[in-house]
């Protein structure tokens, strides 16, 4: 049988933008002036976007310069589960949107000292299978989403090198929710615990220039952690349900700790005579070290463990093809390799590898303004998963389609 879509509630799904912009290092928000699939992240250092990707690429702007810019993604999937699931077997078609803006700014400050700021999404993360399948009573809805405010500054050491770094001053939300079980044939009671902190991190950034024609770069963004605290709120409980609760348990604080893993990004550029350049970069995430840190209901400690996740690997290549004066189409291929693996996967958190490839095209409206807009296509993988659900059986199953298509579209104005 087939069950026909759930409005924009996508069954089981992790957005895309989580699982790409994590791994390479690239804030969600990031612009059209870095190449489609996330391509030239590191060494490019072309704009004001380098604040936020690497600080040292900061020292090559001559002008004070803004660089605003939206990403969307359009995200589609069918996820079917197996016959020996619970309910047997179906077939959920879903769809979602999702727009993250972006603003960076640059200016030098003297011939050697440059300045940036950078408002970004660095990272968000979430799952919303909705409430029309077995698999609410583990999860109906969850988010974690960051956004950061990046001062930063980078320094010329001498003609070819240059060191960056910024503070990174991450605001966090958290949002979990949950059906409960009251009995057979009667409505579902809810759960769900929201909370927000603040957070400091901070990040590191070196680029070499042995020619005009050349760049390297290398950038190091620091873990950065935070405390959610809140009381649950419980409802539509039966009388039945709440009589199996511990005494006291409505009253009692979680107090989550989470901690968002450090990454490492290097990255070459390189352009040839005619103009035309390309780029290469690899980027490592210590995705092991990601999730809860520590847990606390009320004054008891509950062990955590995150040995589930594994560290994530991210390549990214990108050409640069000028045709005149005014226009320069873009060309960009990404692989990131998955989080964890098939047998650690859950319902909440469904990373699966990810392809992407995509074209894009920059165009010099005058001397100070360039619009730039990117298209990527990226397959998220089957992402197979199958974990039991108390009460009611195991539930199990894969994407049999899984995609997603990214657009950028950014201004950048030199004033």
């Amino acid at each position: 049988m087939r069950i026909g879509r759930f409005g924009r509630r996508p069954l089981l799904s992790l957005p895309l933008f989580v699982t790409v912009s994590l791994a390479a290092g690239l804030p969600p928000g990031a612009s059209a002036t870095d190449g489609p699939a996330l391509a030239g992240l590191t060494a490019t250092a072309n704009d004001a976007v380098t604040a936020a990707t690497n600080p040292a690429g900061l020292t090559r702007l001559h002008e004070a310069e803004w660089v605003g810019g939206v990403r969307a993604f359009y995200t589609s999937s069918d996820f079917a589960t197996n016959p020996q699931s619970v309910g047997g077997s179906f077939t959920n078609s879903s769809s979602n949107t999702l727009a993250i803006p972006s603003i960076y700014y640059a200016r030098p400050y003297n011939d050697d000292i440059s300045l940036g700021i950078s408002l970004t999404v660095p990272s968000g993360f979430g799952s919303n299978p909705g409430d029309a399948t077995p698999g609410r009573y583990l999860l109906e809805k969850w988010s974690l989403g960051y956004a950061s405010l990046a001062p930063a500054a980078g320094y010329r050491v001498n003609e070819q090198f240059s060191l960056g770094a910024a503070l990174n001053i991450n605001y966090a939300v958290y949002d979990y929710q949950t059906a409960v079980f009251n009995g057979i044939g009667k409505p579902d009671g809810r759960m769900e615990l929201n909370a927000h902190d603040f957070g400091l991190g901070f990040q590191l950034g070196a680029l070499y220039e042995p020619t005009s024609m050349t760049r390297f770069g290398l950038s190091y963004k620091s873990s950065s952690t935070s405390s959610f605290t809140s009381t649950p709120e419980l409802s539509g409980l039966t009388s039945q349900r709440q009589a199996l609760l511990p005494i006291g348990v409505r009253d009692k604080q979680i107090t989550l700790e989470s901690k968002f893993p450090q990454r490492v990004t290097a990255g070459a550029w390189h352009e040839f005579a005619d103009g035309k350049s390309v780029t290469l970069d690899v980027a490592w995430v210590d995705f092991s070290q990601f999730g809860l840190s520590s847990a606390t209901v009320g004054s008891t400690s509950i062990p955590v463990t995150n040995a589930q996740y594994n560290n994530i690997w991210a390549t990214t290549a990108g050409a640069n093809w000028p045709l005149d004066e005014k226009w320069t189409l873009r060309f960009g291929a990404a692989y990131v390799s998955s989080g964890v693996d098939t047998q650690n996967r859950s319902f909440s958190f469904r990373l699966d590898r990810v392809l992407g490839a995509g074209v894009g095209a920059e165009y010099r409206w005058s001397k100070d303004r360039v619009v730039g807009a990117n298209l990527t296509y990226y397959d998220l993988g089957s992402a197979p998963v199958s974990a039991g659900i108390p009460l009611v059986g195991t539930l199990s199953g894969q994407y049999t389609s899984n995609y997603a298509i990214g657009l950028d579209v950014t201004l950048r104005w030199i004033r």
